[in-house]
């Protein structure tokens, strides 16, 4: 596989960190990580998500945006959605541009599943597959947007992860004729506090989650 990093401007013409993995012979599938605000491509859930998804032969988009090194969060939260908005449309429009890609898969993390939700407004992406990893289930526009789009989903949360609404999550659920994998006492980073035992097998969980909802992806392509 050949790695590379896409040359992208995004908001106020800032690179967009990333790294491009391809596949040596051409494919149709493409699995774009969006990371958290502190929960970089390389923690473990992504990671092994990113795994899988070369394993099923699709090239890889790892956008590695670090906002915490700036003044992302004092910015209002409409400066805060433009800000993403621009990075992610500015790198996925480059992926796109490298192949004819019919298959795409959206892996997000928290800050990264605000992402998800302003790709999905674009009609390139309505009929992703898609992985929440600890969805802010408090916003009510991405609230809406997973609402309108449906797209086949699961969701990773934990209960103690101030985001986990057990009526929104059963009720995105439904919508989108997905399923849930729900952790007990799983804080938002994905790890149960002073039990290092439980946190692996909280992670086994998570990728066993994974590989099972992206095979079956995979299988129906």
């Amino acid at each position: 596989m050949e790695l590379s990093s896409l040359d992208v401007i995004g908001y106020k013409n800032q690179q967009v960190p990333n790294t491009f993995i391809i596949q040596p012979t051409p494919t149709q599938n493409l699995g774009i990580v969006l990371p958290g605000y502190r929960h970089s491509a390389d923690r473990a859930d992504l990671h092994y998500a990113g795994r899988i998804l070369l394993e099923q032969g699709a090239d890889l988009l790892r956008v590695e945006y670090a906002y915490y090194r700036t003044d992302f969060m004092e910015q209002p939260d409409s400066e805060q959605d433009k800000w993403i908005s621009s990075d992610v449309f500015a790198i996925c429009n480059t992926a796109l541009s490298h192949r004819s890609y019919n298959q795409i898969t959206l892996v997000g993390k928290s800050l990264g599943t605000i992402a998800m939700g302003h790709l999905l407004a674009d009609s390139r992406f309505q009929n992703a597959t898609c992985v929440w990893l600890t969805p802010l289930l408090t916003v009510a526009w991405l609230r809406s947007r997973i609402e309108e789009v449906h797209p086949r989903s699961l969701f990773i949360i934990g209960t103690a992860d101030k985001f986990y609404k057990p009526d929104i999550l059963k009720h995105l659920e439904n919508v989108t004729k997905g399923r849930a994998v729900v952790i007990e006492g799983a804080r938002h980073g994905l790890e149960i506090t002073n039990s290092i035992s439980k946190s692996l097998s909280a992670l086994n969980q998570i990728v066993q989650a994974l590989q099972e909802f992206l095979n079956e992806g995979a299988n129906r392509a």
